[in-house]
């Protein structure tokens, strides 16, 4: 599960700003959202299920999101690639000193009943510092710090970095390199980053798409992203990944895929749907192919349903921008309300996500604490704060209306459109 995660001096963001899903201590207008809204972890610290984030357009709500790629990106990347530093580290560029400056990363997360804190500093490809912090009793200690090459391990609870200081590059992670030598602990935090958190940047929904086509190999798996595409009301009755040549094309497709598959054979995504003759009986099936005949929807639906039944089945996190694009308004309530719902959420997963629409900001649906905002400061720095960080907003406002109106910021100051046509 996700606790925090915070970074600094990466592309619009320039102070240390921190995404929080801590509970805070307040009460809903609807006492089940603080029953069912939240992850009990212990006696002092509860979860949060959903957080929305809004924004004005170019605020910076996206770079939150992004801020996480480069993080597992660095992670992913450095230990084979020297340069993934300079193509992917982009630190704020409205400040004279921020090019000297390392950018910060940090994730607050739990592992199998241990709480950690692990984050790095780099510096074009060399990273500054680097930290992991655990509590497996009740305090918090440390397993390894480092200060440029100056590495300091607690072997007592990292027993697997010792030995591997001088092992260690400067463009390089240490976890990375106690993995790579059969280290537990960074194995186990490693995998969690890699299996665990699904992120999606931008309308592609690329990597939900392969998590996805992967998922329907299992037949099980499969019927269950078709039911959900039903109760969603697409009307898919099958799903297949088949190997075709131009012959076996279904009707409609495009003369540009024809005159592109050519003679080839290709692997093509094909939908079943239901035939009907005039009286509204199924008389036969027609195949489509997903990519091209199937709406830009339906096509983001699916890429998003098998992230979606993999981290409720295993208490996944997703991260989502551009969460309202081409779906309907009560499709994306109804994925938030899977969450935070007591019946189909029951592993703690967790789902983060970026949007514009306000018809989620409501007080039946979200604690004030699982709304977020990003803003432009006066100096083009992106500053991210919560509802809940607001005095004297009362449990039964109208979060919608209130934020449309200005009173929580974030949003766009439109100037006179019409003087620029007179």
């Amino acid at each position: 599960m996700i606790i925090e995660f915070s970074v600094k001096n990466y592309r619009s963001i320039k102070d240390l700003q921190t995404l929080s899903l801590i509970a805070a201590p307040i009460k809903s207008k609807n006492q089940e959202l603080d029953i069912h809204n939240l992850i009990p972890v212990s006696e002092k610290l509860s979860l949060l299920k959903t957080v929305a984030i809004y924004g004005a357009n170019g605020s910076g709500k996206s770079n939150l999101i992004k801020a996480l790629i480069t993080m597992f990106v660095f992670i992913d990347s450095s230990f084979q690639d020297d340069e993934v530093g300079k193509r992917i580290i982009e630190p704020f560029a409205f400040d004279k000193n921020s090019f000297q400056e390392p950018t910060f990363f940090q994730l607050t997360f739990i592992v199998d009943g241990v709480k950690y804190r692990y984050g790095f500093e780099v510096k074009q490809n060399m990273v500054v510092s680097e930290w992991l912090f655990g509590t497996p009793g009740k305090k918090e200690v440390y397993f390894f710090t480092r200060e440029d090459s100056r590495i300091q391990i607690n072997e007592d609870k990292f027993e697997e970095g010792k030995g591997l200081i001088d092992k260690t590059s400067s463009n390089n992670l240490f976890l990375n390199v106690c993995k790579a030598f059969n280290g537990k602990v960074s194995k186990q935090i490693l995998d969690f980053f890699r299996f665990r958190i699904g992120i999606s940047a931008g309308v592609n929904d690329t990597a939900f798409r392969e998590s996805t086509m992967a998922l329907i190999k299992d037949d099980s798996i499969k019927q269950r992203i078709i039911a959900l595409l039903n109760e969603a009301d697409f009307g898919i009755q099958d799903i297949n990944n088949k190997q075709i040549t131009t012959e076996d094309l279904p009707d409609g497709a495009s003369v540009e895929l024809r005159m592109k598959l050519a003679d080839k054979k290709w692997e093509f995504l094909l939908s079943k749907r239901p035939v009907f003759d005039e009286n509204g009986d199924v008389v036969g099936v027609r195949e489509l192919l997903m990519d091209s005949q199937e709406s830009d929807g339906t096509l983001k639906f699916f890429n998003y349903s098998g992230a979606i039944i993999d981290a409720l089945n295993d208490g996944g996190a997703l991260f989502i921008d551009e969460f309202d694009a081409r779906v309907h308004p009560l499709l994306t309530k109804k994925i938030v309300e899977l969450f935070n719902s007591p019946v189909m959420n029951t592993n703690g997963a967790q789902l983060v996500f970026v949007t514009h629409d306000t018809n989620l900001l409501d007080n039946s649906l979200l604690r004030r604490d699982q709304i977020y905002f990003t803003e432009k400061n006066k100096l083009s720095q992106t500053v991210v704060y919560s509802l809940a960080d607001f005095k004297g907003v009362r449990n039964d406002a109208s979060y919608e209306k209130d934020y449309i109106r200005g009173k929580y910021g974030a949003i766009p100051f439109l100037g006179n459109f019409e003087k620029l046509f007179q």
